[in-house]
């Protein structure tokens, strides 16, 4: 496997620089606000002239679909569930069909068993970008959902030029589910970074973002704060993200007496801010009980970029982005102990805490920048293009 380590929302084609070649940018549903990574994606093109097509364009969106036949109203989304219509079929064939177009890049893995049946009538490349519960938990959901997922991903295996991994911990559940070791590119997705100065000393208090659902681990992390000493078990926590155990941890925290502010769904601008406001950034993600895990956690690499210390577990694709040491401190999954423990550590030490956010900042900086990650993914169009003109 080959390891390759800011936008209008609402754009179109048409805003777009022109370029010699097309692909087409498969995603079922343009765009949910947090996939910033498929926005950057797209826009770092310089060579290439994305098409962004898909199934259902979202009403709040980052960016607008070219061709999505269905609208997120209540109609449109019905729609989207039963098989496509004539309209619908034909729009998609002649996105894909279009002699200017090189390859079809799909995002997520169930986004590329979508998006196969059309590259393969057009005769037209596929890749597909591998993001997490893709190869992570869909494969193993229990009876003919699971079976029919995987029976698909050996097809969407066979057909696809290259299978793109957002880390290497994805790179190596792609493997195991049969997908062959040479098609497998591991390129780091790209970020919109803030290249501002780390925060100053004022910062203070931990800080989460993400969703309320099992994986993230939100109970561990409220568990680990009442288990510090104080003074430091008294400073203020803010989680931010919305999800179905906001009630049951605002119990929890209640019963703990921790002073948690839960601040509900934000921006992506409000987050960045939020961030900036904490003194550590603490996501102690982990496998969910569906298998779903953590592919790489696009949040750790917005926390380092704002400058913060990383205190999570040893995870999934988690620690390629966190150096323990180096940028914050990762211990044994599930070991709460330990995790109060490393959040100790780095508040009691603010001094050191800075010095590790701004090792944070220059990694994630170099990793996860947008030319890079470019460079690397029009390159590998290169290689996997169909010749100029080709259709079927």
């Amino acid at each position: 496997m080959t390891t390759h380590p800011t936008s209008t929302a609402g754009s179109t084609a048409a805003d777009r620089p022109h370029g010699r070649r097309r692909v087409v940018m498969w995603r079922d549903y343009w765009l949910a606000p947090s996939e910033t990574f498929i926005r950057e994606t797209t826009t770092a093109l310089t060579r290439w002239e994305p098409v962004l097509v898909g199934r259902r364009q979202f009403d709040t969106t980052l960016m607008t679909a070219d061709v999505a036949p269905y609208s997120d109203r209540f109609a449109g989304r019905l729609a989207s569930r039963l098989p496509a219509g004539p309209r619908a079929r034909r729009g998609w064939r002649d996105a894909v069909a279009d002699p200017r177009v090189g390859l079809v890049h799909a995002h997520f893995g169930q986004d590329g068993l979508s998006a196969l049946p059309w590259a393969r009538a057009a005769g037209k490349p596929l890749i597909v970008s591998i993001y997490g519960m893709d190869v992570t938990s869909l494969p193993w959901r229990r009876g003919a959902d699971g079976r029919r997922f995987r029976a698909g991903l050996a097809e969407l295996f066979d057909y696809a030029s290259a299978l793109v991994p957002v880390s290497q911990f994805l790179a190596d559940r792609t493997v195991e589910l049969g997908a062959d070791p040479a098609k497998v590119r591991l390129i780091y997705p790209a970020l919109g970074l803030d290249h501002r100065p780390a925060p100053a000393g004022d910062a203070v208090g931990i800080v989460f973002v993400g969703r309320l659902v099992e994986k993230k681990g939100v109970p561990d992390l409220l568990a680990a704060v009442a288990r510090l000493p104080e003074p430091l078990r008294s400073v203020p926590v803010t989680v931010v993200g919305y999800g179905p155990l906001r009630d049951e941890l605002e119990r929890q925290a209640a019963d703990l007496d921790l002073r948690v502010t839960f601040a509900g769904r934000r921006s992506s601008a409000e987050v960045a801010e939020i961030l900036r406001e904490h003194a550590v950034f603490c996501g102690p993600s982990q496998r969910a009980a569906n298998g779903d895990a953590e592919g790489l956690g696009m949040v750790f690499v917005e926390a380092s970029n704002a400058g913060l210390p990383v205190v999570t577990y040893r995870h999934g694709g988690v620690p390629e982005v966190v150096a323990d040491g180096e940028t914050g401190l990762t211990v044994p999954e599930g070991d709460v102990a330990a995790l109060s423990n490393a959040l100790a550590r780095v508040l009691a030490d603010p001094e050191w805490g800075r010095r590790l956010g701004r090792a944070g900042q220059q990694r994630v900086n170099h990793l996860f920048d947008r030319h890079r990650h470019a460079a690397h993914l029009e390159a590998l169009y290169d290689e996997v293009a169909a010749p100029l003109g080709a259709t079927r």
